[in-house]
């Protein structure tokens, strides 16, 4: 028994202390074995499908990180090639930078158009093409990078302009992003009611915030 929970240790400690239990079985746990931790308090439920080992380090963002470990179950973090093994995106994304609250499920994602992943109740499913430039890590986590979670959640019409103009003012005044990166990644987006260049688009979503294009500028600049 002891050996089966360094097993699950050492697949825990390079994946914020969580392990699905398909890596659990993996390791030879078998439900039966899952339920005695579990009653035992060596393991802890973070999501269904997906188990905490106590004592661990609490990551940022437990239920994501869980999330997105289910997009591909069997497969470990370190071993996964991003961004096509899923990325944090629209919604979730403005959560995890911590520069709006939008509405919508707790976790959602955007994969290539051949992945498997399916939405569900908590989970929200974005199929597109991401490059090396479209994502960072964040808290350990793969997430959309500020311009490209601009123009996602642009395109997918989750909020309205002084809604965007909101996120980006945060994004500048938290330092997140420049605002050439914010205009080139809403150079090519059909964003209703803007028009013109990226830069131009900026400076729109900005001034729909009173004093945001001020703030703005104060603190970041061009």
């Amino acid at each position: 028994m002891l050996r089966i929970i360094g097993r699950i240790a050492e697949v825990a400690e390079g994946q914020a202390g969580l392990v699905t239990e398909q890596q659990a079985a993996a390791c030879k746990a078998s439900p039966a074995v899952l339920h005695e931790f579990l009653e035992a308090r060596v393991i802890e439920i973070a999501i269904p499908g997906v188990v905490r080992l106590r004592g661990g380090t609490r990551p940022p963002f437990p239920q994501l990180y869980a999330h997105w470990l289910l997009l591909a179950p069997d497969e470990p973090a370190w071993e996964r090639p991003l961004p096509a093994a899923g990325v944090v995106s629209h919604g979730a994304a403005v959560r995890v930078y911590a520069v709006g609250s939008l509405p919508g499920p707790a976790a959602e994602f955007t994969v290539p158009p051949s992945h498997t992943a399916a939405s569900s109740h908590n989970v929200l499913i974005h199929r597109a093409e991401l490059g090396p430039q479209d994502y960072r890590d964040v808290a350990g986590l793969p997430v959309t990078s500020p311009g490209r979670t601009l123009a996602d959640i642009a395109a997918a019409g989750s909020t309205d302009l002084e809604g965007l103009g909101r996120i980006a003012t945060n994004f500048l005044q938290q330092q997140l992003a420049t605002r050439d990166e914010l205009a080139q990644a809403l150079e090519a987006l059909n964003l209703s009611g803007t028009a013109g260049t990226g830069a131009e688009r900026l400076s729109y979503l900005l001034a729909s915030v009173d004093g945001a294009e001020a703030a703005a500028d104060s603190g970041m600049g061009a």
